[in-house]
């Protein structure tokens, strides 16, 4: 005979169906995303508590259903452990996914940082060109560039992304971006990107994210200069 009230194993077995739930609808929300920990650990913990639900009012079907669910959730998490402890970042590598790309997978991350490559770029490189197809995305490390268009200055740029809003297109970039002095860039070719996306829902997802975030970020940055530049103390 169980010391535990019957109200114990009721609210556990309803819990477990609300983590059953739960997770399934989230997965097909997209709040959460299957090559996830979350994910398989919301379906251990919903297996779980069935089964303990099972232990007032023992049915063997169930009971093997719960137990399997178990059994492939522990192996599944197993399997991301080993596949994750294998990969291995640069401290470059995990500031950069640290600041742009943190919601990736690491399997996914690891194979987006293989098809780029780092480089370092002299001073006057030019990496974008004005109405030249864009072929490559630019994330700036460190150092400064140069943006021109139309023979006028327009920014200085230390940080985030080029060539982002034309790459995937290959239409023509719409200023021109040269090296201000030693420049540390990840470089990828569209081709890449295109098919990293492709292949990879996961990879798709954050990319886009990411890129929209980042224009978001300078485009309110770009306002700001004209606001600025357009005040009357700056006039003055």
């Amino acid at each position: 005979m169980s010391v535990l009230p019957p109200a114990f194993y009721e609210y556990s077995g309803l819990l477990g169906v609300v983590l059953y739930l739960g997770s399934y609808a989230g997965l097909q929300l997209g709040l959460i995303r299957g090559d996830r920990h979350i994910y398989t650990l919301l379906n251990l913990s919903a297996a779980s508590f069935v089964l303990i639900s099972l232990l007032t009012e023992f049915n063997l079907a169930s009971a093997l259903i719960q137990i399997s669910w178990i059994v492939i959730s522990i192996t599944g998490l197993t399997r991301m452990w080993l596949l994750n402890r294998r990969l291995r970042f640069s401290t470059e590598e995990r500031r950069f996914l640290d600041d742009q790309f943190a919601d990736l997978p690491l399997p996914a991350a690891r194979l987006f940082l293989d098809a780029g490559s780092w480089l370092d770029l002299p001073d006057g490189y030019e990496l974008l060109t004005e109405n030249a197809p864009v072929t490559s995305l630019y994330y700036i490390s460190s150092g400064a560039a140069h943006v021109t268009s139309g023979g006028k200055s327009l920014a200085q740029v230390n940080s985030g992304f080029l060539g982002e809003i034309n790459v995937l297109s290959t239409t023509p970039a719409s200023a021109t971006v040269v090296a201000e002095g030693p420049l540390r860039v990840f470089a990828i070719s569209g081709s890449a990107l295109r098919r990293l996306r492709d292949a990879n829902t996961d990879f798709r997802r954050t990319f886009d994210s990411t890129i929209n975030r980042d224009t978001g970020r300078k485009l309110v940055a770009a306002n700001a200069k004209l606001v600025a530049q357009n005040s009357p103390s700056h006039a003055l």
